[in-house]
């Protein structure tokens, strides 16, 4: 008897729970992929900025050298 007006007591059912424990583990996986994603794009911006940054200083290399032979 003890037993069953316990379990009338419980305020969530273990369904519930386990079903709040799926979705909290499912937000934070959410968060980590989000997290990878946004510092991927930031390596990949920064190396861009890098590659764009070596062709305009080789241009420029480039453009001073062709003014000093003339």
């Amino acid at each position: 008897m003890r037993t069953s007006s316990a379990s009338a007591h419980q305020p969530y059912p273990v369904e519930n729970v386990q079903a709040e424990i799926l979705s909290i583990f499912d937000h934070l996986t959410r968060d980590e992929t989000r997290e990878k994603e946004r510092a991927a794009a930031k390596r990949r911006l920064a190396a861009r900025r890098a590659i764009e940054q070596h062709f305009e200083r080789k241009a420029l290399e480039d453009a001073i050298r062709d003014g000093w032979d003339v």
